[in-house]
C-alpha cells in the first residue's frame, strides 16, 4: 500500500504541470527582464521528415510547461544564495551581492581587447575628423563613462582578478587620446578619482548604468566642458536637492530584473535628485549630436537634453536615430552631410563594456563626408563665395549669430553649396541612376561600406566629378 501511495504521488507530481499547462488553474507571475520562449512549429510533412517539428515541439514544452517561472526562480533562489552566482546570462555576483555585467568585467581585465594597432588607427581617424569638424565651427568630443567594473573593482569576483592584464581597450585609448590630442572628457577617471568625495552613491548595487545622481554628475561635467570649449553659457542645471528611494527606477535595476529569485532581492536605498533647469535669453542652446551606447539612454529616458541642447537627438549605437526619445529613423538612411553639418557639437560616447565596439562605424562613415580629397572644389566654392560681397555680407552676419569665425562659416557655406544643386551633383547622381550595372556596383560597395546606397551614390558621383 506505501508503495502505491508513492507511485500515485509520484505520477501526480508528474501530471501537474501538464495540468496546469492546459488548464491554467493557478495564475502564474512571468518572469522578468530579458526573456524569449520557443513558438510552435507547425506541423507539415516537410517539418516532420526533417525533424524541424519534433525539435520545435520539444523546446515549446520546455518552455511553457506548467510553474515553469515558479520551478525557474526556485532553481535560481539556490544558485544565488548558495553559490553566489546568477543563471541570467552575462550577470556576475559579485563580493556583498554586487551585481555586474560580464562585458564590462572584460574590459577592466582586458579580456576583450582590440590590440594596439587597431585603437591607433581609430585615434588616428578621430583626430582627423576632429579636425575637418572643426574647420567648419563644430568641435567632435569623446566621452569615456565611468563603468561600473572600474569603479567598483574590490567588488569583481577573484577568479576575474585574477586574470587582469596591463594593458586594456580602456588604458590604451586614454593614452592615444591624449598623444594625439583627441577632445576627451575621461569621465571612467574622473568618477574614480572623485569616489569618496561624492556626497551619494553613483552605482546602484543592482544596476549597471550611472544611477540617477551619478548621470546629473556626468551631465554636469560634460555641459562644463562644452561651456569652455565654445566659449559661452550652457542653461546651468541645479540637482543639489536629493530624495533617497528603495523603489527604484528602470536602470537603477537593470540587472536585479534578470536574476528572478523565489524571494526577490532587496533593493538598496538610490539618491533622486530634484532637477532645476535656469532659463533665460542670457544662455546658449546649442545643437549637440550624441552618438553612443546605453549609458545615454539613461538621460534621455527622464527628458533632460532637449531643455540644455538645442534639440535633443540621439544616435543609438550608430544604429538608430532617436530625436526628444523617439525612433525616427535608422542612421544608415540619413544624409550624412544633412545631418551633420549644422551641428555645434558632436559628442561620442562609451563605456568600458563597448569600448571594443568604439566609435560604432561613425567614424569611418562621416570621414567620406569631411575628410576625402575635396579640397579643389571645396576652394573653387570659397573663391566663389568671396567674390561676391552679398555672399560676404551673409555670411559675416552668421559666423556672428552662430559664434563661430568667419573662416568656419566661409567653410561651411562652401560645403553647403558643394553639396547642394547648383554643382551638378544632382544631375549626375541622376545620370548614374539610369546605369543599371553602375548601381549594381554602387549597391555592393554600400554594403561592403556598411553605408546606404544613396550615400554610396552620392560619394560615386561626387568623385566622378572630381575626376572627370
Amino acid at each position: 500500500m506505501v508503495k502505491r501511495i508513492y507511485l500515485i504521488l509520484i505520477f501526480a507530481a508528474m501530471a501537474i504541470p501538464t495540468v496546469q499547462q492546459v488548464f491554467q488553474l493557478y495564475k502564474e507571475e512571468p518572469l522578468t527582464g530579458i526573456t524569449s520562449t520557443a513558438e510552435k512549429v507547425p506541423f507539415t510533412k516537410e517539418n516532420y521528415w526533417n525533424l524541424k517539428w519534433q525539435e520545435g515541439l520539444n523546446a515549446y514544452v520546455n518552455d511553457h510547461f506548467g510553474f515553469r517561472p515558479d520551478f525557474v526562480r526556485a532553481y535560481n533562489q539556490v544558485l544565488f544564495s548558495v553559490f553566489n552566482v546568477s543563471n541570467a546570462p552575462g550577470v556576475v555576483v559579485g563580493k556583498d551581492e554586487q551585481l555586474f555585467i560580464e562585458s564590462y568585467i572584460d574590459d577592466y581585465i582586458g579580456r576583450n581587447y582590440i590590440g594596439h594597432d587597431k585603437i591607433e588607427e581609430t585615434v588616428d581617424n578621430l583626430r582627423r575628423l576632429q579636425d575637418s569638424l572643426k574647420t567648419i565651427g563644430t568641435d567632435l568630443i569623446v566621452v569615456f563613462a565611468p563603468g561600473k567594473a572600474s569603479f567598483y573593482p574590490e567588488f569583481i569576483p577573484d577568479q576575474y582578478l585574477s586574470k587582469k592584464k596591463e594593458v586594456t581597450n580602456y588604458s590604451d585609448y586614454r593614452k592615444s587620446f591624449t598623444e594625439k590630442g583627441v577632445n576627451f572628457i575621461d569621465l571612467n577617471q574622473f568618477f574614480k578619482e572623485k569616489k569618496s568625495d561624492f556626497k551619494y552613491n553613483v552605482y546602484s548595487k543592482y544596476g549597471t548604468h550611472w544611477n540617477h545622481y551619478g548621470m546629473m554628475v556626468a551631465l554636469d561635467t560634460i555641459v562644463s566642458y562644452i561651456e569652455h570649449k565654445r566659449e559661452i553659457n550652457l542653461p546651468h542645471i541645479n540637482y543639489d536637492q536629493v530624495k533617497m528611494s528603495s523603489d527604484l527606477k528602470g536602470n537603477d535595476f537593470d540587472i536585479g530584473v534578470l536574476v528572478n529569485t523565489t524571494f526577490g532581492i532587496t533593493k538598496d536605498n538610490n539618491p533622486y535628485p530634484v532637477i532645476n533647469i535656469d532659463k533665460g535669453e542670457q544662455y546658449s542652446k546649442p545643437d549637440v549630436l550624441i552618438v553612443g551606447d546605453s549609458y545615454w539612454w539613461c538621460l534621455v529616458g527622464d527628458n533632460i537634453p532637449g531643455k540644455i541642447f538645442k534639440t535633443d537627438e540621439y544616435w543609438f549605437y550608430n544604429k538608430d536615430q532617436y530625436i526628444d526619445n523617439g525612433k525616427r529613423n535608422e542612421v544608415s538612411k540619413l544624409d550624412l552631410f544633412e545631418t551633420t553639418s549644422n551641428r555645434d557639437v558632436i559628442v561620442l560616447i562609451a563605456t568600458e563594456a563597448t569600448f571594443y565596439m568604439f566609435p560604432y562605424g561613425f567614424t569611418d562613415n562621416v570621414m567620406k563626408v569631411y575628410c576625402e580629397s575635396h579640397d579643389g572644389a571645396i576652394q573653387k566654392e570659397l573663391d566663389r563665395l568671396k567674390a561676391d560681397p552679398a555672399s560676404v555680407e551673409r555670411i559675416v552676419a552668421s559666423a556672428k549669430e552662430n559664434n563661430r569665425t568667419t573662416e568656419q562659416e566661409f567653410k561651411r557655406e562652401a560645403y553647403k553649396a558643394f553639396y547642394g544643386k547648383d554643382n551638378g551633383l544632382t544631375q549626375m547622381m541622376d545620370n548614374i541612376r539610369k546605369d543599371s550595372v553602375w548601381m549594381s556596383h554602387i549597391s555592393e560597395k554600400a554594403k561592403a561600406n556598411n553605408i546606404s546606397v544613396e550615400e554610396q551614390l552620392r560619394l560615386d558621383a561626387i568623385w566622378t566629378l572630381e575626376h572627370k
